[in-house]
């Protein structure tokens, strides 16, 4: 046999071998490549737990949890009301006619005070009565359906109207008997209150007896 042939047979398979070792070595490296980048993604998804990227989850300290921070109930302290001036006079400077028809009198209320009532003062009338007592005795009914009564009216610089007191004569006297009406007023200022009681003080209304009856 000729001795070439075996010598080419030999060169031939080892440069196949050796090709093969090649493709098999690239091979190995795209395979282990795959699996690295794999790897790196599977690892990603798991450290960002499903948010974006670049964004950092906000860490709770221990036993807390996401809910808010719940307020509290406590009423807050309210501010402290602006206290107007104010004056109350036992007996208030008024005076006004009277008329009678018999056992009853009905007086008409008017305020002897400051004149114009200064802007922003507001008074208020109280409940009236007499002095002394047990000669008359109040009764609205002695006055007319129409004239207002005397209680609760308030009176300031734009109305200021008068009011009425009916009283019925329940026992013999010679004794003049005087209308007392309280009031109370607020003010815009202190001035305007010390201001109210004017020229005339205390009540100019009076009520006087009849003949003894029967």
């Amino acid at each position: 046999m000729n001795k070439e042939v075996p010598e080419l047979l030999s060169r031939a398979a080892h440069e196949f071998i050796l090709k093969a070792g090649v493709v098999v070595m690239n091979l190995w490296r795209t395979a282990a490549s795959a699996c690295l980048l794999v790897l790196m993604i599977g690892c990603t998804d798991t450290d960002g737990a499903g948010t974006d990227p670049g964004v950092a989850s906000e860490s709770l300290p221990a036993g807390s949890d996401s809910e808010p921070p719940v307020e509290p109930t406590e009423p807050e302290e309210t501010q402290s009301t602006l206290r107007r001036p104010s004056i109350e006079l036992a007996s208030a400077p008024i005076g006004g006619n009277v008329q009678a028809d018999g056992a009853n009198q009905c007086a008409e209320v008017n305020w002897l005070g400051t004149n114009p009532i200064p802007d922003g003062t507001i008074i208020s009338i109280g409940t009236p009565h007499l002095e002394p007592g047990g000669v008359f005795e109040l009764n609205q009914s002695a006055c007319a359906e129409e004239l207002r009564p005397c209680p609760s009216v308030q009176w300031q610089g734009g109305n200021f109207n008068a009011c009425y007191v009916g009283v019925r004569q329940v026992a013999n006297s010679d004794t003049t008997i005087q209308l007392i009406m309280p009031v109370s007023a607020t003010c815009a200022t202190e001035e305007d209150c010390k201001s109210l009681e004017g020229d005339k003080s205390g009540s100019q209304i009076s009520f006087r007896p009849g003949p003894p009856s029967g």
